[in-house]
């Protein structure tokens, strides 16, 4: 018998099960309205942003200024 002719050995280790079949809702449910904020949060952002800080849903200009900068100590963070 040669290597081509010889049965190939079992296979080892555990075989992955297929994970089951779960219910999933075919009709899409309308969008809930959007809440408003509560007090407490609208003041918290208000308090955020009159520090300057950055707010949630909103762009970092810093972060932007940094990703846009060249990689090398040649850019506007370097003094160049």
């Amino acid at each position: 018998m040669t290597a081509l002719d010889t049965p190939a050995p079992p296979m080892g280790g555990r075989r992955r099960r297929p994970t089951p079949y779960e219910y999933e809702e075919s009709v899409r449910q309308p969008a809930q309205p959007r809440q408003p904020d509560p007090p407490i949060y609208r003041a918290l952002l208000a308090r955020w942003a009159a520090a300057g800080r950055t707010l949630p849903g909103h762009g970092d200009p810093e972060w932007s200024r940094v990703a846009a900068s060249p990689i090398w100590p040649s850019g506007p963070l370097f003094g160049g």
